[in-house]
């Protein structure tokens, strides 16, 4: 937020509510207090915020002003009338007509008085009301002001270093170590859910914003930010910067499609990849071999449904594939269970896995309520139309569709067999001294006899707010996750234990000055081909086919994998 638009916005509004008449009654707050994430967002605020007390107190003053003067011509009507009334002649006061419309003149500037004095109060209340909320705003903005400025003169706060290594301490002068006064977390505008987990911790007592600043610009003018000072905080969504980082270390073996491939054996609809226009290992069987069931050709690093193509046969699926790209080819799962009016659904299984500041420790949960992604269109075989093959959009809760209970706990050991292979593997690995953790969902579909077919993983799938789905929302699933992340009182709620693994032990590495983020690295196709897996991939909301899912993101690119 920057000073020259919120003054903007404030004198452009100020001028459009000084050019409405006292029959208006709105007098509207306009530079509502927003939580600051910088000391200049917060002092430009703040002086915004001045200024718009000063022009509400201009603008209420004037108003009153006219108020007043109504007030003043009804007195002096009242006035004007009553002297007629006590010098009517004697002549005039026998005639029944003129003493009626003199009776008349008094009531009627009667009732002007009493509503002229009716809105002069009125108005004095809709100030006063108004002036009392601005009076508000600019309070949180000066105790903003005031944390702020205690935060940062907190002593404890230690620079950050490379996550291969413990974190260090800061001690005072007789070698004691110093306890922070509270939790902090930074928004460093990253992006995806950082701000949203801030905004959670920050509704605990003793959590408080640390400030952000301008970490560095690239090449292409792009800004990255960090705790002021570089300091190491309780939470940032720059996990260099953070004691517990958002994002998993070796996330794009749970994102890409084809190195889910070697972690799901079994587990995923029939699989083939294709990789610079040409089959990669085994190709699929001639088109007289197969079913009449149709074929999905996804980019391996991409999710949503723009990146799923869908045709009738195998010997189609080159021809939908782009040079110098990587896709996964799937067929459509046999006798796909079908909701109650024909559509084909798949289930969106939310999962929180956090590893320890061992490196090695790593638990895993799942969680017992999920979504339903449902086609638009009944489905046919035969109808190759995106509203009848993929389900993008979370449609409703999972909690009373009829396959549920028989399906979670499969869907639980899918996952479970997945990140303990992933961990034990060392493809998932550990960070020194901090804790990481990620809520992801993985994309399943169920068939007519009972079976799960894991689709794919979605490292950052939509989570919703109250304010943006009053009614349905992941409030208790974040709320509950950070609870497990951040101990808390409020527990794990509906998020299920569902194992503890052990992965390989980080190395140690030598200390040295942090560099950015890294350009996101061009996926690679890795993993076995034939006929055993298939997809993996994160993104938006998930985006599934014959036996995938997805969101328009490319995988693997954690924002902040600073090694």
């Amino acid at each position: 937020m920057h000073r020259t638009s919120i003054q903007g916005r404030a004198t452009a509004r100020a001028e459009a509510m000084a050019s409405k008449t006292p029959r208006n009654m709105h007098m509207d707050i306009f530079v509502a207090y927003e939580r600051s994430w910088s000391i200049q967002d917060a002092l430009d605020q703040h002086a915004a915020l001045a200024e718009q007390r000063e022009v509400l107190t201009e603008i209420g003053r004037n108003r009153l002003r006219v108020r007043q003067t109504q007030l003043s011509f009804a007195e002096l009507e009242v006035t004007e009338a009553l002297e007629a009334a006590r010098s009517i002649s004697a002549l005039d006061a026998g005639d029944a007509q003129k003493v009626l419309q003199l009776a008349g003149r008094v009531r009627a500037a009667v009732r002007d008085l009493r509503t002229a004095a009716r809105m002069k109060q009125l108005e004095q209340n809709i100030v006063n009301k108004h002036l009392a909320q601005a009076d508000q705003e600019n309070e949180q903005s000066r105790l903003e002001m005031t944390s702020m400025k205690e935060v940062i003169d907190d002593k404890s706060l230690v620079v950050a270093v490379d996550d291969s290594q413990p974190a260090p301490v800061s001690v005072d002068a007789d070698g004691q170590i110093l306890k922070q006064r509270y939790k902090y977390c930074t928004n460093c505008k990253v992006g995806g859910h950082g701000q949203r987990f801030c905004e959670y911790l920050l509704e605990r007592p003793d959590w408080r914003v640390y400030p952000n600043q301008k970490w560095f610009e690239d090449e292409k003018g792009n800004e990255y930010h960090c705790p002021l000072g570089k300091k190491l905080v309780d939470f940032a969504d720059e996990s260099h910067f953070s004691r517990i980082a958002m994002y998993l270390k070796g996330r794009a073996w749970l994102e890409e499609k084809t190195k889910v491939l070697d972690l799901a054996p079994g587990k995923m609809p029939d699989t083939y990849i294709i990789e610079d226009g040409q089959w990669r290992g085994a190709a699929p069987p001639p088109d007289d071999q197969v079913s009449e069931l149709p074929w999905f050709v996804k980019e391996a690093d991409r999710n949503w449904g723009t990146s799923v193509h869908v045709c009738a046969r195998p010997s189609a699926c080159l021809s939908l594939a782009k040079p110098n790209g990587v896709y996964v080819v799937q067929p459509h799962i046999k006798d796909p269970l079908l909701t109650e009016d024909g559509r084909k659904c798949h289930i969106k299984f939310y999962v929180l896995l956090l590893g320890f500041e061992d490196g090695v420790r790593w638990n895993l949960y799942t969680f017992k309520e999920g979504y339903l992604s449902i086609s638009p269109n009944k489905w046919s075989p035969t109808d190759l139309s995106k509203d009848t093959q993929v389900t993008i959009i979370r449609s409703e809760r999972i909690g009373t569709w009829k396959a549920w209970a028989d399906a979670y706990p499969k869907c639980k050991a899918v996952v479970a067999e997945v990140i303990e292979r992933a961990v034990t593997l060392g493809r998932l690995e550990g960070r020194l001294g901090k804790i990481q953790f990620e809520i992801f969902s993985a994309d399943f579909i169920v068939d007519a006899h009972g079976d799960v077919w894991l689709f794919e993983f979605n490292m950052s799938p939509v989570l919703k707010d109250p304010k943006d789905e009053p009614k349905v929302n992941d409030a208790d699933m974040v709320r509950g996750a950070l609870s497990i992340v951040a101990p808390w009182s409020g527990g794990p709620g509906l998020w299920d234990f569902a194992g503890e693994f052990r992965g390989q032990q980080p190395k140690a590495k030598a200390p040295a000055a942090p560099q950015g983020p890294p350009a996101p690295k061009a996926s690679g196709a890795s993993g076995a081909s034939g006929a055993s897996g298939a997809s993996g991939a994160s993104g938006a909301s998930g985006a599934s086919g014959a036996g995938g899912a997805g969101g328009e993101s490319r995988a693997g690119a954690a924002p902040s994998e600073v090694a």
